[in-house]
């Protein structure tokens, strides 16, 4: 019978700063090594969102080893910018940078660790929340049927979202790769590139140097809003943060050697870029961005073609598109997983008021879709399933 286990929530800079090495010993032995669960992702994105929030990372021990890792944080937020709330949920998560989050716990602890941290957040943590967001967790991962369980019965209040994903399998060749693609997307592939170097001098680069990421960086946020302006919108290089952030990741990540920041060049001049990370043998799709006077060229999907001839020479062995499921990511050979946002019912009278005001929000609409659908014309019959997922896409401007 193993010991039984005690918990520390660590709130300070300084401390989960100390944290980094048994942090990273943990995810090495968890089946969540993702790139999103690392310290290095979560300490960089807390220096840049942080504000307004409060750590609460909460850390499992048997004796003085940790046994597992549960990164949260609090947070105030409001219900139609009226009611206040305060939410726990995982760190990294609501400024749409972050996928697959999730608890750290090595394999053989999984089940018994994840009931004790559902515990102790209830019973002997002192925090205060109303609500609990555990948001972007993969429906494959071991921690996620234990969870579902402790909430259903619990007979707490819970909704639950799911959320497709696109990713690819990379085989040990290109050749291989391509002949897994459609005909039509095979033929787009070969001759994108072929017909824009008829008439254009064309080149691909990779950001390696300080002076190199910050001139990819500058020109990526440039052409990323340009392409939403276009649309009437803002891109979401519009915050500061955001681009603050993927500046210092950047540069943190050039160092390590995980970035991936690469420019289409067409005449000398960058028209496309993809800001991609590679952790674990994946390659992940951040951002990316392309000039929108170039798009009938192609230029986005050339230069995806040319990242995924260059991952496949390295040796990675998946491309994630991460969130968000349409049919141009399937198209590349995509396949769909899933992730899940729980919300559920926290300790204060607060998270009920939440749940109700929800539920009134959500009769609402149906009842103004049931009005306006009276005076709409039936749509015409159509032959195809109509969209593939409703999921969110992780750029949500």
């Amino acid at each position: 019978m193993k010991a039984q286990l005690r918990f520390e929530v660590v709130s300070d800079d300084a401390t989960f700063d100390a944290l980094r090495p048994e942090w990273e010993s943990l995810l090495e032995r968890s089946p969540t090594r993702t790139l999103f669960n690392t310290w290095a992702w979560l300490r960089c994105w807390w220096e840049h969102y942080g504000a307004g929030r409060r750590l609460a990372i909460v850390v499992a021990r048997e004796g003085a080893v940790a046994r597992g890792i549960l990164p949260l944080m609090v947070e105030r937020e409001r219900w139609k910018r009226l009611v206040p709330f305060r939410t726990l949920r995982l760190l990294g998560d609501g400024s749409f940078d972050s996928d697959y989050l999730d608890f750290l716990i090595p394999v053989s602890d999984g089940p018994r660790v994840v009931e004790d941290f559902w515990r102790f957040l209830f019973n002997e943590s002192g925090l205060r929340f109303d609500l609990v967001r555990i948001c972007e967790m993969p429906t494959a991962s071991p921690h996620y049927g234990v969870l579902r369980s402790l909430l259903d019965t619990s007979g707490a209040r819970v909704r639950e979202q799911r959320m497709g994903a696109v990713f690819t399998r990379l085989p040990s060749n290109w050749d291989a790769y391509v002949a897994s693609l459609k005909p039509r997307m095979r033929t787009k592939v070969r001759s994108l590139k072929r017909h824009l170097e008829e008439e254009h001098t064309v080149g691909i680069r990779r950001a390696s140097t300080p002076e190199e990421i910050n001139a990819a960086l500058t020109s990526l946020f440039e052409l990323h809003e340009l392409r939403w302006k276009g649309r009437g919108q803002r891109g979401v290089f519009a915050d500061p943060r955001k681009r603050a952030f993927y500046r210092e990741m950047s540069h943190r990540f050039g160092d390590r050697g995980w970035l991936r920041l690469h420019t289409l060049d067409v005449d000398g001049c960058p028209v496309a870029h993809q800001h991609c990370v590679a952790h674990e043998g994946v390659l992940y799709l951040l951002q990316e961005g392309y000039d929108p006077a170039w798009e009938d060229h192609g230029v986005g999907n050339i230069l995806r073609s040319l990242v995924l001839e260059e991952s496949v020479r390295e040796g990675l062995h998946t491309y994630d598109f991460l969130g968000g499921v349409t049919q141009h990511k399937l198209s590349w050979a995509g396949e769909v997983k899933e992730s899940t946002r729980f919300t559920c019912l926290g300790k204060g009278h607060w998270g009920l008021l939440y749940f109700e005001l929800s539920s009134l929000g959500a009769s609402v609409r149906r009842l103004r879709a049931r009005v306006a659908s009276k005076d709409r014309p039936a749509p015409p019959e159509r032959g195809d399933r109509g969209p593939i997922s409703s999921s969110e896409p992780r750029d949500p401007a």
